[in-house]
C-alpha cells in the first residue's frame, strides 16, 4: 500500500523499519522526527520480545515450550492473545492461533532462514479447535496462561494489525497530529484535519489499483504470494493454514483486502477470506465489512469497495 502526500501543506513526518522480512511504517504530521521513530522502535521491539517464535527468550516462545503447564506472562501478551481468541471465536476457528506446528511444518520457518523448505510429509497437527481449551487468570500485575499439551501458538493473523492500531493510536494521543501505521500492508489511519489518500495495490499484473480515502479507519491485506515458497520436493506452498486440513489454504484467490474499523479485525477478516475461498466474497459480506478478492481468473468486490 502507498500513501498519497496531503493535499494541504502539512510536515509529514516518516520512520520505517525493516523487521519479520516485511517494512513496517510510521508517518505522523507535524510531529517531531525523534519522537516518531522512537515510537515506532519501541512498539516493534515490545512486540518482538513477547510474541516472535523466532525469538527463544520471547514470551510466545517460552508458552510454546511450555505446553500443558502454567506460565507468567504480561498483560500484553495476554491483550494479543485475547485478540487472536476473539478473532477465532468471531471465524468459527477458521482464524486458529494454535496452527504454529502446521505453519512450521509448512515450510515457513525454513523460508524466513532464507533456507529451501524441505517437506518430507504431510504435517502433523491437531485442527480440532484446541485453542478454546487455553486458559488465561490473572496473577497481580501479569498473568498467568496455559496452553494445552501437544499444540503451539502463532498469532500472526491478528498480530501486525493489533501493532497499527495501536502504533497509530499512541502516535495521535502522544504527539498530537494525524497518524498512519502500516506494519506491512496492515494499514490504520486516524485523522483529525484532513484524510489519508490510500492506494491499495495486490501486485499482480492487471488487476490495478483501488484508492481509498480514510479518516479512522483501518485496510489490511492478506495474500499467498509473498510468503511463499517452493519446497524442495517442488511443491508450491505458503503461510496461511487451513485448520480444517493443517496444510496451506487451498484457495483460488491471491490476495484479500478488507476494510475495517480496526486493523486487527481487517486482518482476521482478509485472512478468514482467503482461507473460505469461492465462500470468503460471501463471509465478508454477512460480517458487513468491505473487500476486494483477486485472483487468478479475476477478482470480486464485497459491499463500498470501489470500483477499480
Amino acid at each position: 500500500m502507498t500513501v498519497a502526500p496531503s493535499a494541504v501543506p502539512r510536515t509529514e513526518v516518516h520512520a520505517s523499519l525493516d523487521r519479520w522480512r516485511t517494512d513496517l511504517s510510521l508517518i505522523v504530521r507535524d510531529a517531531p522526527r525523534p519522537a516518531v521513530a522512537q515510537l515506532l522502535r519501541e512498539e516493534v521491539m515490545r512486540m518482538e520480545t513477547s510474541i516472535s517464535r523466532f525469538r527463544e527468550d520471547s514470551e510466545i516462545s517460552i508458552v510454546n515450550r511450555n505446553a500443558g503447564r502454567w506460565v507468567r506472562v504480561s498483560w500484553y501478551f495476554v491483550e494479543l492473545l485475547e485478540t487472536a481468541l476473539d478473532a477465532a471465536r468471531w471465524t468459527e476457528g477458521i482464524v486458529d492461533p494454535a496452527l504454529a506446528a502446521a505453519v512450521d511444518a509448512a515450510g515457513y520457518r525454513d523460508w524466513r532462514a532464507g533456507v529451501v523448505p524441505v517437506v518430507s510429509a504431510q504435517p502433523t497437527v491437531r485442527t480440532n479447535g484446541c485453542w478454546r481449551d487455553i486458559e488465561v487468570v490473572p496473577a497481580g500485575s501479569h498473568a498467568r496462561v496455559r496452553i494445552p499439551a501437544d499444540s503451539s501458538l502463532d498469532l500472526g493473523a491478528v498480530a501486525k494489525g493489533w501493532l497499527a492500531d495501536r502504533v497509530a493510536t499512541r502516535a495521535i494521543t502522544e504527539l498530537g497530529g494525524d497518524a498512519l501505521a502500516n506494519m506491512g500492508g496492515d494499514l490504520r489511519a486516524i485523522a483529525r484535519d484532513e484524510p489519508w489518500e490510500i492506494t491499495v495495490d495486490p501486485e499482480f499484473f492487471g488487476a490495478g489499483e483501488a484508492e481509498l480515502e480514510l479518516w479512522d479507519g483501518a485496510v489490511a491485506t492478506s495474500g499467498v504470494g509473498r510468503r511463499a515458497w517452493t519446497t524442495s520436493e517442488g511443491h508450491r506452498s505458503h503461510h496461511i493454514i487451513d485448520p480444517r486440513t493443517g496444510e496451506p489454504a487451498d484457495t483460488q484467490w491471491w490476495t484479500c483486502s478488507v476494510l475495517a474499523d480496526s486493523a486487527a479485525t481487517a486482518n482476521a477478516a482478509s485472512t478468514a477470506g482467503l482461507i473460505l475461498g469461492t465462500e470468503g466474497p460471501r463471509w465478508i459480506e454477512r460480517q458487513g465489512l468491505d473487500a476486494w478478492f483477486v485472483g487468478g481468473s479475476g477478482d470480486e468486490r464485497v459491499g463500498r469497495w470501489p470500483t477499480v
